[in-house]
């Protein structure tokens, strides 16, 4: 693995202990005006909870929705999931209170900050109606640190080529398909804000830093895997999605150790995400 030192790494990751994990699943149902959101009301007395527990349905998982991350130390998982079967469950119990289908339009009229935005992401993933494959999901790999892999992209003046930031070892578009890690990669310590990061690592590839190349506002890859507990690799790893900002020329690269390499295989392209019309999550950085 080639990774950029210029942080501290961290000594462990663990869950509960020095890193969070939040996971909410947005779930829809009806058209247009009728549109329904599934919320429940929970007693929080465990320290998780299974969509079957809380509401009486199974669901299955389609789609990452959005990566929010705040500090370095707290990320928010959100995913757009389908019913498979069950029934909706109205009585209490010690897991919930029960769950209830909402008018997603009185949902709006609530304007709670935190949730909203999540909704918005789920309703408009719905209405583009998505066919990607494969789907971003998180990887179940166990990743001993926090690390950062960066996929800059950049686009010609009409859209027509793409080339893409690599490490020297990558000598054509076949191997980035070869090689687990072919973009610059950092790894960081949790006294390192996330966007932090991302801005200091632009500012060490190139020359120009965040001028040349928009803020990340995607993901294209996670790994992550908190289990067993036990474990001291609670880490994840998440590559983003950098696009280079329309110029005739390319940014000038401060590293020796990268090269840019064009992507001609539209296959290629899509299986890492790089067409601009493929589905992406959303990056929030806090």
């Amino acid at each position: 693995m080639f990774v950029i030192v210029i942080f501290p790494e961290c000594r462990y990751v663990r869950l509960h202990d020095n890193v969070n994990y939040v996971a909410a699943g947005i779930i829809l149902r009806g058209e247009s005006s009728e549109t329904e959101v599934l919320l429940i009301q929970e007693m929080v007395y465990a320290g998780w909870s299974e969509v079957r527990e809380e509401s009486g349905y199974v669901c299955d998982v389609i789609e990452l929705l959005s990566l929010e991350v705040q500090g370095s130390g707290w990320y928010r998982f959100a995913f757009y999931c389908e019913i498979v079967s069950g029934d909706l469950k109205t009585q209490p119990n010690q897991e919930s209170l029960g769950a209830q289908w909402w008018s997603v339009d009185e949902v709006f009229g609530k304007k709670v900050k935190d949730f909203l935005p999540l909704l918005e992401q789920g309703l408009a993933y719905r209405r583009a109606q998505h066919t990607d494959v494969p789907r971003i999901l998180p990887l179940n790999i166990n990743i001993p640190g926090l690390f950062i892999e960066f996929m800059i992209v950049r686009y010609s003046l009409d859209e027509s080529r793409i080339e893409v930031l690599v490490h020297k070892s990558i000598k054509n578009e076949q191997m980035l398909t070869e090689h687990n890690q072919p973009f610059p990669t950092v790894e960081f310590g949790f006294e390192y804000f996330f966007a932090m990061v991302v801005s200091k690592v632009y500012r060490h590839l190139l020359e120009e830093g965040g001028n040349v190349v928009f803020a990340p506002s995607h993901v294209v890859r996670i790994k992550c895997h908190p289990n067993p507990i036990q474990s001291l690799a609670h880490g994840l790893s998440v590559r983003l999605y950098c696009q280079h900002k329309k110029s005739a020329t390319k940014a000038v690269i401060r590293s020796p150790r990268y090269h840019w390499i064009p992507v001609d295989d539209k296959s290629i392209r899509h299986q890492l995400y790089m067409e601009k019309h493929q589905y992406r999550p959303l990056l929030k950085m806090l």
